[in-house]
């Protein structure tokens, strides 16, 4: 018997915490597989590790003993999951429930694209953690993969080092702690909406407790994530910095446009960056070359970056998938960070925090932003 899940979910009115001995990944493992027995949920998005050694997926998986193959929340992003859940409910929201494991800067992401009409929040059970980041895709596929794995917190993003938004406050039915400012002795499992709790219900090898929410042990990790973040908006460059210090910073781009590819926002059905009215003919290129003296080929390599963030800031959600696929190390997400600080403080919005504030670009104010324009 599987149920219907709309994306206006009631809240749990209790700070309600599900409790098991058993390691994190287990706990939820064991969720995943009874939510698919019991015929709860039709199926289960997730990562899994795939046959190749250090090579992870997203997957969307119906059979219960596929579950054992599952890595919640484990420290790599192979896309961000919010760009492969949108394929699935583009076109049309789910028919039938789907459980989906997604880290506090995918579920922001999702929102967003939802908002957008690239994805709907409906018949999805969102299982999301106090995320503790996630480690480049690259590092782990180099000899000393394990010793990266043990030192984790040495690894992770720069965007994951620098996030303030690692507890998922919103559309997250379960949330696990991971991130904490003193590690639990045990599997603990918030229950954050009325549907959570009647699945907590049917789950006898856990124990239900009363706590606090789970930020209350998280002041000390806030504090340095705060920090870091400080350092990183004062030192990196940005529009209001001039164009120089953002022509430096994107000079080694090769035009890959992996950054956009790999962008959970970048949705546009004909990218303006492909169409003829950017592109640069070979006659036009020649020309500038004589005018010039000489001239970079690829063309258009600033201006494709410049546009891009002047279109994703109003929205970026600084998760770090671009620098993560950056071939030339660009610090692609330091740079959106910086940017979308500067435009989201300004247009008073919090990228992926509400399905009710409509994108900035998609109204207009009277009399907005005077402070800047004037």
């Amino acid at each position: 018997m599987n149920f219907m899940i709309s994306k206006t979910e009631i809240r749990n009115s209790r700070n309600s915490i599900l409790v098991s001995d058993e390691s994190v990944q287990d706990s939820l493992r064991r969720i995943l597989k009874h939510l698919l027995v019991t015929g709860q949920v039709d199926s289960v998005f997730a990562l899994r590790r795939t046959k190749q050694k250090g090579r992870f997926c997203y997957s969307l998986i119906s059979d219960p003993e596929l579950i054992d193959e599952v890595l919640p929340f484990y420290p790599v992003m192979p896309v961000q999951g919010a760009k492969a859940l949108s394929e699935l409910t583009t076109t049309e929201i789910l028919q039938k429930p789907v459980a989906a494991l997604l880290r506090p800067c995918e579920i922001r992401a999702f929102v967003e694209n939802a908002k957008q009409s690239q994805g709907s929040l409906d018949n999805l059970f969102i299982i999301s953690c106090t995320c503790p980041g996630v480690i480049p895709a690259s590092r782990l596929l180099m000899e000393d993969r394990e010793t990266v794995l043990s030192e984790h917190m040495d690894n992770i993003r720069n965007a994951c080092r620098t996030c303030m938004e690692f507890v998922p406050e919103t559309h997250a039915d379960m949330t696990v702690v991971i991130a904490s400012d003193i590690a639990p002795e045990n599997c603990r499992i918030f229950l954050n909406t009325e549907k959570a709790g009647i699945i907590a219900e049917g789950l006898s090898s856990f124990t239900l407790e009363d706590g606090a929410p789970p930020k209350e042990n998280l002041a000390v990790l806030l504090k340095i994530r705060q920090l870091n973040r400080e350092d990183l908006l004062a030192e990196t460059p940005s529009v209001e910095d001039g164009f120089d210090s953002l022509i430096n910073l994107f000079s080694t781009c090769i035009n890959c446009r992996g950054c956009r590819e790999a962008c959970p926002l970048c949705h546009c059905v004909l990218c303006d960056y492909e169409t003829a009215r950017t592109q640069h003919s070979p006659e036009l290129i020649r020309a500038e070359a004589k005018r010039r003296g000489a001239i970079r080929v690829p063309p258009g390599t600033i201006q494709f970056q410049l546009g891009r963030l002047m279109h994703i800031s109003p929205s970026c959600v600084s998760c770090g998938q671009c620098s993560d696929v950056c071939p030339v190390d660009i610090p692609v997400s330091d740079i959106f960070t910086r940017a979308a600080d500067l435009v989201q403080t300004a247009l008073n919005y919090e990228s992926g925090k509400s399905l009710d504030d409509d994108p900035p670009m998609s109204i207009y104010i009277e009399h907005e932003l005077q402070d800047i324009t004037d």
